[in-house]
């Protein structure tokens, strides 16, 4: 009998890079001290060395600054302080637009700025899962503020044109968050070439550490801070920074390269082909 595991979850989460986890040890067991101390010494300097490095690698793939991007406790943080962090700052505009096939995190925030007072308009897909622009722009009112259209869905694998619905969104004056966990590393994404406003990203969909993401926000973008508690993360996101999880999202984002890509394209293909050939009435 074979008792070897086969696992096929990946989009839910991954398995720790063991090179990924040797760069944290550190920050568990010698350079443990916070980074936002009152005090300067060096166990602190150090891990404010580190969380700022971490934060400078994981922008800088993204094509941004490290001053735009603030570390969370995953996508579902990230994704929340997106949606209630820009539609808590509109005087005016109380109106937020998602795509129907949305993470959770993102369709239980706008459930929940519902029950709030605030209207959500939940965007229908066709029949690969894909936002028709046609259908974005019928959804757009005077009051909307911001769309969330996630860079790929975790279950069916649809890829968004999230530069189109990105300039869309520009032209209109409307904010655009993208939530991009299942995309980060694995497709290009570079604001500078796609003006989005908002990115999260998360680590556990990349053989980093579970319980860090990050979200990226746009220069010129004031979010409202959800969260009460101290000053860390330029005064949005409150509570002592996992250094340890920070490092090892930034040693998974510099594993990841073109390479490990194309090996998992020529899995997937070899799946499909393999389904394909061998299975009759498959439909992709």
């Amino acid at each position: 009998m074979n008792n070897e595991t086969i696992y096929l979850d990946n989009s839910a989460v991954t398995r720790v890079d063991e090179k990924v986890l040797e760069a944290m040890k550190p920050y568990f067991l010698n350079k443990y001290a916070i980074a936002t101390s009152e005090f300067a010494y060096t166990m602190g300097i150090e891990a404010r060395e580190a969380l700022e490095d971490a934060r400078q690698i994981i922008a800088e793939s993204l094509g941004a600054e490290k001053k735009k991007l603030i570390f969370t406790s995953g996508a579902t943080e990230a994704n929340n302080l997106a949606l209630k962090g820009i539609i808590y700052n509109q005087e005016k505009k109380n109106h937020l637009v998602v795509s129907a096939i949305e993470d959770f995190s993102v369709l239980n925030t706008a459930k929940s700025l519902e029950r709030e007072g605030y209207e959500v308009t939940y965007l229908k897909v066709d029949a690969e899962g894909k936002v028709p622009l046609d259908n974005l722009k019928s959804a757009i009112q005077e009051n909307t503020a911001l769309v969330s259209v996630q860079h790929a869905n975790q279950e069916i694998g649809t890829v968004q044109d999230i530069k189109k619905i990105a300039q869309f969104c520009q032209e209109n004056d409307i904010f655009f968050h993208t939530d991009a966990t299942h995309t980060f590393r694995r497709l290009p994404l570079n604001v500078n070439q796609i003006p989005v406003d908002l990115v999260t990203t998360s680590a556990h969909t990349i053989h980093g550490p579970r319980g860090i993401g990050a979200l990226y926000f746009r220069d010129g973008i004031s979010l409202k801070k959800i969260m009460d508690g101290g000053f860390q993360e330029q005064n949005l996101r409150a509570g002592i920074e996992n250094i340890p999880a920070a490092v090892g999202f930034a040693r998974a984002v510099e594993l990841i390269d073109e390479k490990e890509n194309k090996k998992i394209q020529k899995l997937r293909d070899k799946l499909i082909n393999q389904i394909e050939n061998k299975i009759d009435n498959v439909t992709l």
